[in-house]
């Protein structure tokens, strides 16, 4: 069985000041809109996207919500603390973890770490950035536990601004 794993940047968030807390950073409007568009393209897909593995910082979860609500499916959204903490092997073991009844998984995190995982699991294309809200979307052809290193595809990127106006 095919699967697949989409690889998101969070959407552009306000900027980090001394008073607030890196992981309490909301996103902008703009964040809101493209990680909307996010979701619709998805749709327009057809994607049956089950399951949205997020970091638990605002600006992440916040992503993946937006996502989910414009899905035509209904996705599950769970908050993993590993994927804030940026460790490319702990957010590895979640995608190794994820149950055989999920077809389409989606990681909302952070850069570095998202290009990283991307990397990690892509034999065909190596990324060297991901801009906010942008996606990257891998197959392979396993059962989750028997991912490995290099063993998916690179389909597409795709970042909302792509999107005819």
């Amino acid at each position: 069985m095919q699967r697949r794993i989409f690889i998101v940047r969070h959407a552009q968030a306000e900027p980090g000041t001394a008073q607030r807390k890196d992981e309490l950073r909301a996103l902008t409007s703009d964040g809101e809109r493209m990680s909307q568009e996010l979701g619709k393209f998805l749709n327009r897909k057809n994607s049956n996207l089950n399951l949205i593995l997020t970091s638990p910082a605002v600006r992440a979860f916040k992503t993946a919500t937006n996502i989910a609500t414009e899905l035509k499916t209904a996705a599950e959204i769970r908050i993993e603390k590993d994927i804030y903490s940026e460790n490319l092997l702990n957010i590895f073991q979640l995608l190794t973890s994820v149950p055989d009844n999920y077809e389409e998984v989606m990681i909302v995190g952070h850069y570095p770490a998202i290009v990283e995982l991307h990397n990690y699991l892509a034999h065909n294309l190596k990324l060297t950035s991901m801009t906010t809200a942008e996606m990257a979307v891998l197959h392979f052809d396993s059962r989750w536990f028997e991912l490995t290193a290099g063993a998916a595809t690179h389909e597409f990127l795709f970042h909302p601004s792509h999107l005819p106006a």
